[in-house]
Parts: C-alpha cells; structure tokens; sequence
C-alpha cells in the first residue's frame, strides 16, 4: 500500500523502535530484490539501539529522538530561541533566533564576520524597530555587508559548537590581504570605490575615502576569503586593484 517497491526512500517514525527497525530491514530487503538502492530514516530512543541499527543497516540515517532533544535544550541553555532543527551530514543544526543586545559578541559585526568567523548561515535579517516590510525578500539571506547594531533580529543555521562560538566570542581571526589600488580612468568613481572599500571590508569610511584619494596605494585588511573575493570583484568594476594574501588565519578553520 506504501509503495515500497517503487520508493525512493522511507521514513519509520513509529514510537516503537522495534518496528521500525522491522519495517526498515524489510524495505531493505525489497529494494536489494529489485537491484536498487533505497535511503532509510529511523526514529530511536537510545544511543545503544541507535548504534545496533548502525551495524544492521551502515547507510540507514538513525534519528535518535532524545539525543536531538538535548542538543535544542543545550542551544537554549545559551539563552536563544530555538526555533527548530534538522540533521545534514551527520550534524544537527539548529534553527535559532538572536536579539541582538548592548553587551552581545554581535555588536557592531558584519555579517560576513559572523557567518565565516563563528561557521554560521545568517538566513534572516530585520533591522530594530522595523516593521516587516511588504516584500520580505530584502530581509532573507541577508548581505554579507550588514552591520548588526543593538535590537536588531538575526535568524541563523548553525551546530551546537557554532552557537558555543558566538556565546563566547571565539571567532576564528581572518587572515591578512594587501589591497593595491591604481588611479581609476575616470576620477569620478573615486568616492564609490571608497564606498565599497568601506561596506565590504568594514574599514573606516572617512579612511576608506582617504586611501582612494591619494592613488596608488596599498591597504593592509583582515578580511575572509569571501570577502577577499567580493571585494576584488565590485573594486575591479571602479579601478584597477589586486588583492593578494599576505598573512593566514593563526587559528584553523571551523568545521
């Protein structure tokens, strides 16, 4: 009745776990009757039934219902909304809500600080004291070039670690870029290449502005690759730039 000699995958979600590891090796064994494969989800209760499953069936996903619970209680503990969760690659990534507040590590941050330097996905992004505006689209996935300021809503994917990071401050350092800058064709782009300097990088914009005006130079920035490669791409559209790394991250790169 459930199409199993046609399904893609299956999902046994009973509150029984013995049944559900039947029903499992049963889909099992009709998809090797027919020569194909077929992805398994099963619910458990207990790390011990979750590794037994794990023996039985190597590529079955066991959703071990306890140990998620406590992985949203845990992210909670830190003093965020947990708005939900799901598993991706062996990791459960939790869907949580911060308000920005006065003494908070996400003050004044660029989101591209936040998203490469605490290995988190911004995914929603509204301005304190903002209503909802009618096209929603301009607060989803947000720029990298946002700067979080008291009150502001931040909705992001991240593990448990990823949320330890942020609670602690420990954001990974970006490495070091030489930024050198010729005279642009035309002066006039002058003001939008410091404009861009400064919303990308984070660096002062008077002395974004400054550097720009007493062409060629050469600037020192801590920026993520990312923002190394955006920064390089939106310059070259102003004036001819090259942005070479000079100094790596003293500390490795999240997981």
């Amino acid at each position: 009745r459930v199409n199993l000699a046609t399904a893609k995958s299956v999902m046994l979600l009973t509150d029984d776990p013995m049944l559900n590891l039947e029903v499992a090796l049963i889909a099992k064994n009709i998809a090797q009757q027919t020569n194909r494969t077929i992805g398994i989800v099963v619910r458990t209760y207990g790390q011990r039934f979750s590794d037994s499953l794990h023996q039985l069936l190597p590529d079955a996903k066991a959703m071990a219902a306890y140990a998620l619970s406590a992985e949203a209680f845990a992210g909670a503990a830190f003093g965020e909304n947990i708005l939900g969760l799901f598993r991706l690659n062996q990791s459960t990534i939790l869907v949580t809500e911060y308000l920005v507040e006065p003494e908070d590590t996400l003050v004044d941050r660029l989101l591209a600080e936040v998203a490469y330097g605490y290995g988190v996905m911004p995914i929603f992004h509204q301005k304190a004291g903002r209503q909802f505006p009618s096209d929603m689209t301009e607060c989803f996935m947000p720029s990298d070039d946002v700067t979080l300021e008291v009150g502001d809503r931040l909705i992001l994917l991240a593990s448990l670690h990823g949320l330890r990071r942020i609670e602690h401050g420990e954001r990974r350092a970006p490495s070091i870029w030489r930024l050198s800058a010729q005279q642009p064709l035309n002066a006039a782009s002058l003001l939008d290449a410091g404009s861009t300097l400064y919303r990308i990088s984070g660096y002062h914009l008077d002395s974004a502005r400054n550097f720009m005006k007493n062409l060629p130079g050469t600037l020192d920035l801590p920026l993520y690759e990312h923002q190394a490669y955006r920064l390089r791409q939106e310059l070259n559209h102003q004036l001819p730039v090259t942005l070479t790394p000079i100094a790596p991250s003293l500390q490795s790169r999240y997981q």
